[in-house]
């Protein structure tokens, strides 16, 4: 049976590490702080690695999901690091939004050690990890994707075979470049009814009862209709991080995204009016203040 390893028990990382537990799969696991991996250990089955180094020597599947490219960095890297533990015939497989230039930098680090890398970033909310539904974009070499996919397709389905390394990095942040115009569309059009005069649960009813109703509208409507009474999904910040992300890709491949643009001048602007660690929805609020 396959050894799993998995760093990064976040917000999202926890219910998708679950998930792996949950199948009866072999599971180690490190967190950068250990009291979160301990409370995840005393819940489940896993054990605990002292370092992303003996994390990647003891598992055949090395899993990252956490927050950032400098983050994974830090944690492939040094005497303590992923790489430091991997060897011939493991596989590394990335899960986070890091975008395929950190990507491009990592695949060689990895395959000088005799391992390969999967990047297979995720498509959905904390809920759609804790079902096992959330959708998974997986780059790299077809077999290496392959002999990771029971490990994957625990996590969530469906589990799509992209291309080859970078191509889900790529694909995740195209579909975040969409998520976000949508958050903006309807933080603009959810105010704009509320000052016309629309009680904001009627508008949205409406939202989602109309050809707008894409399944991000339908399960972030919490987060829109109480905007600080709800655990947060993605922060501010965060956005603001996949925005930048999005746009040197942009400006790598010379694609215009006017509208990626705005989505993180709106950010940035809700960010400096203290909203940078609440939910991106909080974005409706911020367009409520400035226009009050």
């Amino acid at each position: 049976m396959v050894t799993v390893g998995f760093i990064g028990l976040g917000r999202m990382g926890t219910p998708m590490a679950r998930r792996i537990a949950e199948a009866g799969l072999p599971l180690h696991v490190w967190n950068r702080t250990r009291e979160t991996a301990e409370t995840f250990a005393r819940e489940t089955a896993a054990k605990i690695a002292s370092t992303p180094k003996e994390l990647a020597g003891i598992a055949d599947v090395v899993i990252t999901m956490v927050s950032d490219g400098q983050a994974l960095q830090v944690i492939y890297g040094g005497q303590d690091g992923v790489l430091a533990g991997l060897r011939a015939g493991k596989i590394a497989v990335d899960m986070s939004t890091v975008g395929p230039a950190v990507i491009g930098e990592l695949i060689p680090q990895v395959e000088a050690t005799g391992a390969l890398l999967v990047d297979a970033p995720v498509s959905g909310s904390v809920a759609t990890a804790e079902a096992g539904k959330l959708m998974i974009m997986a780059g790299g070499l077809t077999d290496a994707v392959e002999s990771v996919r029971p490990v994957l397709e625990a996590i969530g389905n469906p589990v799509l075979y992209v291309g080859e390394s970078g191509a889900g990095a790529t694909l995740k942040l195209a579909i975040n470049s969409i998520i976000f115009g949508i958050n903006e569309a309807v933080s603009e059009a959810l105010v704009l009814a509320e000052r016309a005069g629309v009680e904001r649960s009627t508008a949205y009813d409406a939202f989602t009862q109309s050809a707008a109703a894409a399944p991000v509208v339908l399960y972030r409507r919490p987060v829109f209709e109480h905007p600080f009474n709800n655990p947060v999904t993605m922060s501010v910040d965060l956005a603001i991080k996949d925005l930048e992300l999005i746009l040197a890709l942009a400006r790598s491949t010379g694609t215009p995204m006017p509208q990626a643009e705005e989505n993180l001048a709106l950010m940035r602007n809700a960010s400096k009016a203290g909203l940078n660690d609440e939910d991106m929805g909080t974005t409706a609020e911020y367009l409520r203040r400035i226009s009050s």
